[in-house]
C-alpha cells in the first residue's frame, strides 16, 4: 500500500491538460483555456442608473424645501437614442434607465424627489435638495477598463461569467476539452428493476450519485451501466467505455480482493497498468487507479458508498480538474470542536459540519455515523475533515484541514 499523498503525486504525474479549442462566446462551456482580458471600457458611455432627470448638479447647489431650484425639461432619452445637445443654463433633460448621459449633465435626479410642474406648455421640475456630481450616473469604463481581467483560465464558465465576457465584446474563447467519462458499477446484490425478485438486493446509489456529482462540475456523462459480478462482462463494459473514446472510467465495487472482486484482473487482461492499487485511506482503502493502452485513466472504487464518495472528491475530481487545466483547490483549515479516535496508520476523511462562528473563525464537527456504509450523516454533513495518518486521537480545539463536500463549493 501506499500513503494518500504518494497516491496523489502518481495521480498528478500522468496527467496532463485535454486540448483545447475555440468556441463562439454564446455557446461556451466548459473551463476557460486561456485569460480573458478586457480591451474597452465597459459600461461603453455614461448612462443612467435610473429613471429620472438628468441634471448638472452644480446647478442644484443650495436647493432645499424652502428655496427649491426650478429646471427646465429639455426633452426626454430613451435607452437606445443619441441624447440631444442641451445649452441652456437651468435646464434638465428626461431620462430612462441606461439611457446615454447629455454631455455636460452629471447627475440624475429619481422621479419620485421632484415636483413636475406644466407652465404654458412648456415643463419644469422643482428640485428640494442638492445633488451631487456623479449620483445615480454608472460612468463609462466603471465596471471594466481596458487591459482589466475579465475571466482567468481555469476558470468554469458559468451564467455569470459568461455575462462579463459577452459584456466585453468578446465573441468567441478558448476551452479545453471536456473530459468524456464512463460509470460502471459492479455487484450482483444491485436491484435491477426487476420487481419479482426475491434474492437479497440493495439500491444501485453509486451510479445516481457518480452521474450527478460529475455533473456538478460541468462534465458530460458517457454513459452508465450496471453488470452483475461476471469478469466477462466487466472486461466487455470497460472495452465499450474504451471505444466510446471515454478520458476517464469509474468503476464502484469489485476492486478488493474478495471472491468476486474481478476488477484487477479484467483492466490486466485489457493491458492496463496499474498505478496503484490500495491506498493508506479510510473510508476506501481498496481504490485503484489504472491507465489502459489507449490512454484512458480508470479509477476504481470500493463499492461501499460512502468510500464511493471520497474516492470520487479526493481522487476522481483532481483528475478531472487537471484534464480541465483548473488549479488545485486552496486547503482550508477550521477548528476541531469534538474530540475524535480514527485509525492512526490511515489519512481519514470525515463527514463533517463546518460553520462560520460570530466572530469569522471556522469551526468543525465531526458527525456520529463514519461506517463507509452509513448515508445518513449527509443530510447534515457540509464539508469532509481531512485528518492525516500518524495521529489516533484528533482533540478539540485542534486546528484540522476541511473540504467543501462538493468539489468548487464554498463551506
Amino acid at each position: 500500500m501506499i500513503t494518500y499523498k504518494e497516491a496523489i503525486n502518481i495521480l498528478h504525474e500522468a496527467l496532463q491538460p485535454l486540448p483545447t479549442s475555440q468556441m463562439a462566446t454564446e455557446q461556451a462551456h466548459g473551463v476557460l483555456a486561456g485569460d480573458l482580458i478586457s480591451t474597452i471600457e465597459v459600461p461603453s458611455f455614461s448612462n443612467s442608473a435610473m429613471d429620472g432627470f438628468a441634471v448638472r448638479s452644480v446647478e442644484t447647489n443650495g436647493a432645499n424645501a424652502e428655496n427649491p431650484v426650478t429646471l427646465e425639461v429639455r426633452g426626454c432619452i430613451l435607452a437606445g437614442e443619441l441624447a440631444p445637445e442641451i445649452d441652456q443654463r437651468e435646464s434638465c433633460c428626461e431620462i430612462m434607465t441606461g439611457s446615454i448621459m447629455p454631455i455636460g449633465f452629471d447627475a440624475v435626479i429619481p422621479i419620485e424627489q421632484v415636483d413636475i410642474a406644466d407652465e404654458d406648455g412648456r415643463a419644469f421640475i422643482r428640485v428640494s435638495q442638492s445633488v451631487q456630481t456623479g449620483q445615480n450616473v454608472r460612468f463609462s469604463g466603471e465596471d471594466f477598463k481596458p487591459g482589466e481581467t475579465v475571466a482567468q483560465k481555469g476558470q468554469l464558465l458559468n451564467p455569470h461569467i459568461l455575462m462579463a465576457i459577452i459584456a466585453n465584446k468578446i465573441d468567441t474563447v478558448s476551452v479545453y476539452r471536456p473530459p468524456k467519462i464512463g460509470i460502471l458499477t459492479t455487484g450482483s446484490e444491485l436491484e435491477t428493476g426487476n420487481q419479482e425478485e426475491t434474492r437479497p438486493t440493495i439500491p444501485n446509489t453509486n451510479g445516481p450519485f457518480l452521474q450527478s456529482s460529475i455533473r456538478r462540475m460541468g462534465v458530460p456523462c458517457n454513459g452508465t451501466v450496471s453488470v452483475g459480478d461476471s469478469s466477462q462482462m466487466i472486461q466487455k463494459k470497460i472495452q465499450d467505455f474504451m471505444d466510446l473514446e471515454s478520458d476517464i472510467i469509474i468503476i464502484s465495487g469489485g476492486v478488493s480482493a474478495g471472491k468476486v472482486d474481478f476488477v484487477p484482473a479484467a483492466l490486466l487482461a485489457l493491458g492496463a497498468n496499474i498505478l496503484f492499487h490500495k491506498v493508506w485511506i479510510r473510508p476506501g482503502k481498496p481504490i485503484l487507479m489504472a491507465k489502459l493502452p489507449a490512454g484512458q485513466f480508470v479509477f476504481g472504487l470500493p463499492g461501499n458508498p460512502v468510500s464511493v464518495a471520497v474516492g470520487f472528491r479526493f481522487f476522481v475530481n483532481q483528475a478531472i480538474r487537471i484534464l480541465q487545466g483548473q488549479p488545485l483547490e486552496q486547503p482550508i483549515f477550521a477548528i476541531n470542536k469534538t474530540e475524535f479516535n480514527k485509525p492512526e496508520k490511515f489519512c481519514f476523511f470525515a463527514k463533517a459540519q463546518t460553520e462560520y462562528t460570530q466572530s469569522g473563525s471556522l469551526e468543525a464537527t465531526v458527525l456520529s455515523g463514519q461506517e463507509s456504509f452509513k448515508l445518513s450523516p449527509f443530510y447534515r454533513a457540509n464539508s469532509w475533515m481531512v485528518l492525516p495518518a500518524g495521529s489516533k486521537v484528533i482533540k478539540a480545539g485542534e486546528k484540522i484541514q476541511i473540504v467543501s463536500l462538493h468539489p468548487g463549493e464554498a463551506i
